[in-house]
């Protein structure tokens, strides 16, 4: 079990190509000096478009894999690909997929709750019009930490952050909205990981999509255990492609919980 983990998120503007979206994870990861225990990617980080760009680009898991499966090993890093359309029967399904150093399927998440913003609206927002829910949490070990899944809507669902606990770090991969993500995102990040007492990771697209112009927050960032912000994009307004990095401390964890032992408090 490792008292420190250290993991890397990638924040870019994806395409709607997966193969020019693969090379641009590549070049990103290639940037930083120091190898990293995990490599996070934000949600929609091989296609990003309209519902028909992504429908049409979605694939069953593992021709995903073969696809995939280069990449870590090649970075001989765990990676977490924050949300790619799978194809399932008749659905498409938004899902987190895990893959260890050696290009092995770790983890799977399916994306439980589905954004809609002003969706009657032109210009709106709904991805019940692409996705079908996913049903399931999903966590996995890594180096002794547990680590749960989520993707960017989860963030407003507190119930699914707490059924990891506790976790010692959830992720959330995100393509959260300009207009949400400049009133919400920060608070809700920080607050999940006070709640549950662990660190939030949060690797987020920045840009525009390429279809339809829509605006994406950027701003990605790591939480800890009593709300402070660990790491977080530094310079500019928070949107340009870029690595966060950081550092992860199980003596952090255990030090808050022994203060304020919250998580052993819970009645229901």
């Amino acid at each position: 079990m490792d008292d420190i983990l250290h993991i890397r998120l990638l924040q870019f503007a994806a395409g709607g190509d997966a193969g020019g979206n693969l090379e641009r994870i590549r070049q990103l990861a290639g940037t930083a000096s120091e190898p990293a225990d995990l490599l996070v990617l934000p949600e929609n980080c091989l296609c990003l478009g309209n519902h028909r760009r992504v429908a049409a680009a979605a694939r069953l898991e593992p021709a995903w894999m073969e696809l995939l499966a280069p990449l870590a090993c090649e970075l001989r890093t765990p990676v977490v690909f924050g949300g790619i359309p799978v194809r399932d029967g008749a659905e498409v399904l938004n899902r987190a997929l895990v893959l260890d150093a050696a290009g092995n399927a770790l983890a799977r998440y399916d994306k439980v709750h589905l954004f809609q913003l002003d969706p009657a609206k032109p210009g709106g927002v709904d991805e019940t019009r692409l996705y079908a829910h996913g049903a399931e949490p999903a966590a996995f070990e890594l180096r002794g930490w547990k680590i749960g899944l989520t993707i960017c809507y989860d963030l407003r669902f507190p119930e699914l952050f707490r059924h990891y606990a506790p976790a010692d770090l959830i992720l959330c991969p995100a393509a959260f909205a300009q207009e949400t993500g400049a009133a919400h995102w920060e608070i809700l990040l920080r607050a999940r990981a006070i709640e549950n007492q662990c660190y939030v990771a949060a690797a987020a697209q920045c840009g525009t999509n390429p279809d339809s112009g829509f605006p994406y927050f950027g701003h990605s960032l790591v939480a800890g255990p009593w709300g402070e912000i660990v790491a977080s994009v530094s310079g500019g307004d928070g949107k340009a492609e870029c690595v966060v990095d950081a550092t992860l401390s199980r003596a952090r964890l255990c030090e808050v919980r022994k203060r304020l032992p919250a998580l052993a408090h819970r009645r229901m």
